[in-house]
């Protein structure tokens, strides 16, 4: 059975503006719709009462009520997601922790790849092989992913920059061919979102990684992949993204065997200089 979430990504690109305001709220403080009723919840995005309803029924709910109640599930299943990790069988409860919870990764990772298409995966693999410079942004907890992946693209030869918001904008580039790859989870960051905004007006290939379909970098991006995690948590999101992501490395080596081997012949020998001052 489909959950609001996905409910909302299949209807988005019909619904109003007005409804999309309702589904772009919900996306965004799901607590608000768990914690009060219809009335202050148009009261707060300054819509009324009726639109709220309406924005139910569009997405096939009874009313509001039926709306809430699985709003509210979602939001108590996050609050106590390391408390438990239920898998699709009772007995598996009884497997230890650290079992449940990398069993429960690995079902996130499979309905990520089960996703993605592989046109866009290849898309995505040749742009960053042909590109001359590929900028990497992720800001707050996708920091790490962002850090991670230009290392890994300099390591099998990918000209690969990290955006340091600290330092200088990253955009005077001055050949042709740039990919800028984008981290853009919930809450979305608006100084990313500006970034691929400014990057598109110069013509950039934009590959964005997010948590959802109609996420603000969609409009954005050339190549969208948005992972899935089936209790919409940012503890979750980091196994399935780096999955995703030594996945598009690997892309790129298996398509690039022999630049993949000089440069990391090369890295190995500056490590080595480096380690022992050869």
């Amino acid at each position: 059975m489909e959950d609001y979430y996905t409910k909302i990504e299949n209807a988005y690109d019909d619904l109003s503006k007005g409804l999309k305001k309702v589904a772009n709220y919900l996306l965004e403080e799901p607590t608000a719709f768990a914690a009060n009723p219809a009335k202050k919840v148009g009261e707060a995005l300054g819509v009324s009462e009726s639109m709220i309803t309406r924005f139910c029924l569009t997405l096939g709910y009874k009313g509001y009520s039926e709306l809430q109640d699985e709003v509210r599930d979602h939001v108590f299943n996050q609050k106590r997601i390391f408390a438990e990790y239920p898998l699709s069988h009772n007995e598996e409860k009884e497997r230890p922790f650290h079992e449940r919870v990398m069993l429960h990764d690995q079902f996130n990772i499979a309905s990520t790849a089960e996703n993605i298409k592989e046109e866009q995966f290849k898309q995505a693999t040749a742009s960053l092989a042909e590109a001359d410079q590929v900028l990497i942004a992720g800001l707050r907890y996708t920091f790490s992913m962002a850090h991670w992946l230009t290392y890994a693209l300099q390591s099998i030869g990918i000209n690969a920059r990290l955006y340091r918001p600290d330092l200088d904008a990253h955009l005077d580039f001055g050949s042709t061919k740039h990919v800028f790859i984008v981290f853009s989870f919930h809450a979305y960051s608006t100084e990313t979102l500006m970034l691929a905004e400014e990057a598109k007006r110069r013509d950039w290939t934009i590959i964005g990684i997010t948590d959802s379909g109609i996420a603000p970098i969609s409009k954005h991006a050339d190549t969208l992949f948005p992972v899935y995690f089936s209790k919409r948590s940012h503890s979750e999101t980091a196994p399935i993204v780096f999955s995703f992501l030594n996945a598009l490395v690997s892309g790129i080596s298996i398509n690039e065997p022999e630049r993949t081997r000089q440069n990391k012949l090369t890295m190995e020998e500056k490590r080595l200089k480096q380690t022992f001052k050869l």
